[in-house]
């Protein structure tokens, strides 16, 4: 069976910039190391006192009871957070001094991630990387796809594939993966409505197939899902949610609670991180340092939103739709228990994600495209390393919104609206 290669036209041409990076990509991580790679660095390493002296430092075995090959060890990170065996110039050494082929997937990979869907191999770039946030957000035609080589991968052969679809005949759930994910990103890519209206139609879209289309779900009545999507995506339909919108009145800034509660959990849990020093900051500017915060927040951003001009606000949009798209072709959704619970979290992220960027444009007077894309995309960097790729802070992200009854489409709306 032939292997189609393909990739978002956005990250077709991506290279790192290594040194002339604004940040690095080897600090406060924790790197995995499988077995394999592990070995060869332990061997290049052992040539040297001062190679073995880092290894012996910096390099620990997995000793959690549950491990495998793949996460067979860990590369320990400096007190300062950042990589020991960076050189004075932010450089990997090991890279320098032995090549990649001994460095372990995560360094040799990153930011690509490959996931394999039938016969196709789909290449994505994770948006904790600021070049790839820059290609991303510039993207004219968002779900415009090119062929890529393997060759051009750094490691052409043995690369990891981190996810890919059971092919168990009567998993439904993932038979149907693509015929859903596809009407997702072509919903959210039509420009054509506004940014809210196609939100609440996956959302509304993800609602109804799930009472049917789940994680174990058996095989759907013919036509089921191809009919399902038809209604809910249909002109007139669509039409009918960007009105539903628009009379949206919320009483209590909904949105703004969970945001704030989930940014102070992360200043609490992590206050050293960029994310979490970057909200600190906004709070301290806003001056919501008291029992209303949330009510502060929640009127200041919506001052924000209302003065903006058109091109600035066409811009966030562009910028927040090219990020949905690469989350839905990057995750896949099958690893949620169905498609709401994925877009549900989905939009508990990108509200985090929206409110602070506007937030922090709220803070001058900014009209320069050039600054406005520099803000965003400091601001998506970090919010994907710090948390929207952080598995075990969105795990207790969900189990909160689970306690309190908010991953329930009755709350969709307001996730949408943010305000």
């Amino acid at each position: 069976m032939s292997i189609t290669y393909k990739t978002p036209a956005s990250f077709s041409g991506f290279s790192c910039l290594g040194g002339d990076c604004e940040d690095t990509c080897c600090r406060n991580w924790e790197i995995k190391l499988d077995r394999q790679h592990f070995d060869l660095l332990s061997d290049v390493m052992s040539k040297d006192e001062h190679g073995k002296s880092m290894f012996e430092q910096y390099i620990r075995l997995n000793e959690s009871s549950i491990t495998s090959d793949h996460d067979y060890a860990f590369i320990r990170m400096g007190l300062n957070g950042y990589c020991a065996m960076l050189d004075d110039k932010g450089l990997c050494s090991i890279h320098a001094n032995h090549g990649a082929s001994v460095l372990g997937d995560v360094c040799t990979m990153f930011p690509r991630v490959i996931s394999r869907c039938g016969n196709t191999l789909e290449l994505s770039g994770a948006l904790s990387c600021p070049e790839v946030v820059r290609n991303c957000i510039d993207e004219e035609l968002p779900l415009k796809v090119k062929r890529f080589k393997a060759a051009d991968l750094p490691r052409s052969k043995n690369y990891p594939i981190q996810r890919e679809l059971s092919n168990l005949e009567d998993d439904f759930y993932s038979e149907n993966f693509s015929l859903i994910r596809e009407k997702f990103m072509e919903v959210i890519a039509n420009e054509k409505y506004e940014l809210e209206t196609r939100l609440y139609v996956i959302a509304n879209l993800a609602n109804k197939i799930s009472t049917f289309y789940h994680r174990g779900c058996k095989e759907p009545v013919a036509g089921q899902i191809q009919q399902t999507i038809s209604e809910l995506s249909s002109n007139d339909f669509v039409l009918k949610l960007g009105t539903l919108i628009k009379e949206y009145d919320a009483e209590t800034p909904i949105s703004m609670i969970v945001v704030h509660s989930i940014l102070s959990i992360k200043l609490q849990q992590a206050e050293d991180e960029n994310i979490s020093k970057f909200y600190e900051k906004i709070i301290h500017d806003y001056d919501a340092n008291n029992d209303n915060a949330t009510e502060v927040l929640a009127e200041n951003l919506n001052k924000i939103r209302s003065k903006l001009d058109k091109n600035t606000q066409k811009y966030i949009d562009k910028a927040i739709t090219r990020y949905i798209i690469n989350c839905l072709y990057r995750e896949w959704f099958v690893s949620m228990p169905d498609p709401f619970t994925y877009v549900q979290m989905l939009l508990v992220r990108m509200a985090i994600l929206r409110s602070l960027i506007y937030l922090d444009l709220g803070r001058e007077n900014i009209s320069e495209q050039a600054i406005i894309k520099q803000k965003i995309v400091y601001v998506m960097y970090n919010f994907a390393r710090n948390i929207d790729q952080n598995m075990e802070f969105l795990k207790v992200v969900y189990n909160a919104l689970s306690e309190q009854g908010m991953m329930n489409f009755d709350f969709s709306l307001a996730f949408i609206r943010i305000n």
